[in-house]
């Protein structure tokens, strides 16, 4: 944890812009060593709470012996840490009684960080008060397939709980990029029914946000609709006699109770998590061993170090124990007119090798989950437009329209690795 921390605050909170307290979350209390690390790890507030026992627990109307039988035979079939039943608390945790929790009360936004992850870039801007300027309410680095096996009924609770509640539905939601279409092939599962039969089917195609990286609205996870759906869905039993995960419980959530437009592609934030990584186009190549503890921007601490001065204006950027209250001012306007000049996205300088933009896709699915899969990445699905265009493999001269390939030759004309995908 000591080292996802301090990839934050060189990466992001140490600057004196931003400086945002972090809370710790535990079910059980934190040693003392712990809290002595993360504290000497950043400048900012560190609060360290233990998680009730009541949130972290079998709730009463589970069947404990049904739940060991399934978590056993889950685990036996390869379901990634099905067995655990801590594993379980903490899906449920995360899926929905999280924002509750009384340290975060008085916060209105959250940004999940978790242990042993890379942050690869600067982050030059403040990403809450970006979110917050622009009305979304959630935001995510990768969209990607999760195992199937873990979740076979979440569906239909969801279908049910639609049904039930479509008056909590947002007028402009769009979940059509998280269901299965006509082309989405079952060869595996049943070898006889083509994509062309499939037509109405229109089940959840498994794409998911992947929620170890969130930025979001805890407003939105503290309404009446997000709360609904997860007690729906908590009283059906399936984060215990199946392993409904927070990351497809999140998706689903927001794709139902939020325009498409108010949910962000931090596309710009690179970021490692185990087997899934993305890494953005970046103008400026960082060594992944120095990260920097000055709080100012690289940028900015730059034009300090030469005493640059502002060749429209002539005013001297000043930082550190000496920079007036006007000179802080004109730096935030200064980055702020940098974010809004590339569409959100600001100039990178990065440690990684760029991705491709659905380099991740099916990563989370292990060769045993013999599932239907959606014909396009899940990140495209969710981008839409030109990020589904594809060019055929064996000659670029056959049209989109003409393209019959089969998914394993699918090529598109964007892969995400030049430029800004937003432009």
């Amino acid at each position: 944890m000591v080292s996802s921390v301090r990839q934050i605050e060189a990466r992001f909170n140490g600057r004196e812009t931003h400086r945002y307290d972090w809370v710790f979350f535990n079910n059980e209390e934190f040693t003392d060593e712990f809290k002595a690390a993360v504290s000497n790890a950043t400048g900012s507030q560190c609060y360290f709470e233990r998680i009730p026992e009541e949130h972290w627990s079998i709730p009463p109307w589970i069947d404990v012996t049904r739940f060991d039988v399934g978590r056993q035979f889950m685990g036996g079939i390869g379901v990634g840490k099905a067995w655990l039943q801590s594993y379980h608390h903490m899906c449920r945790w995360n899926a929905g009684i999280f924002a509750s929790e009384k340290r975060l009360a008085d916060y209105d936004w959250f940004w999940r960080v978790e242990p042993a992850v890379q942050f690869y870039c600067d982050i030059n801007y403040d990403v809450f008060r970006f979110m917050q300027d622009n009305n979304m309410a959630y935001g995510f680095n990768m969209a990607i397939l999760d195992d199937a096996r873990s979740f076979p009924s979440l569906w239909e609770r969801t279908k049910t709980f639609i049904d039930r509640n479509g008056d909590l539905i947002d007028d402009d939601a769009d979940f059509n990029w998280l269901l299965h279409t006509a082309e989405d092939h079952d060869e595996t599962i049943r070898p006889n029914t083509g994509g062309e039969e499939a037509v109405s089917d229109g089940g959840y195609n498994n794409c998911q946000f992947y929620s170890n990286f969130e930025i979001g609205s805890l407003g939105f996870f503290r309404s009446r609709e997000h709360r609904a759906y997860f007690d729906h869905l908590d009283r059906s039993g399936g984060f215990y006699y199946e392993r409904f995960g927070d990351a497809p419980v999140h998706t689903l959530s927001v794709s139902m109770f939020l325009p498409k437009s108010r949910i962000w592609y931090f596309r710009d934030i690179g970021y490692a998590h185990g087997l899934c990584e993305q890494c953005p186009p970046h103008q400026r190549q960082l060594n992944l061993g120095s990260l920097s503890s000055n709080p100012l921007p690289r940028g900015i601490e730059q034009e300090v170090a030469v005493n640059d001065v502002d060749g429209d204006d002539g005013r001297t950027l000043i930082g550190g124990q000496f920079e007036s209250f006007g000179s802080k001012h004109r730096r935030w306007n200064m980055m702020a007119e940098d974010v809004e000049r590339q569409k959100g996205i600001p100039g990178l300088a990065c440690g990684c090798t760029v991705s491709a933009i659905d380099s991740n896709n099916a990563k989370l699915v292990p060769f045993e989950s013999k599932q239907r899969k959606p014909s396009d990445p899940c990140i495209r699905k969710f981008l839409g437009d030109r990020w589904l265009v594809r060019k055929n493999k064996m000659s670029d001269l056959i049209s989109v329209a003409e393209n019959i390939a089969s998914s394993d030759s699918i090529e598109y004309v964007l892969d995400g690795r030049d430029g800004n995908p937003f432009q």
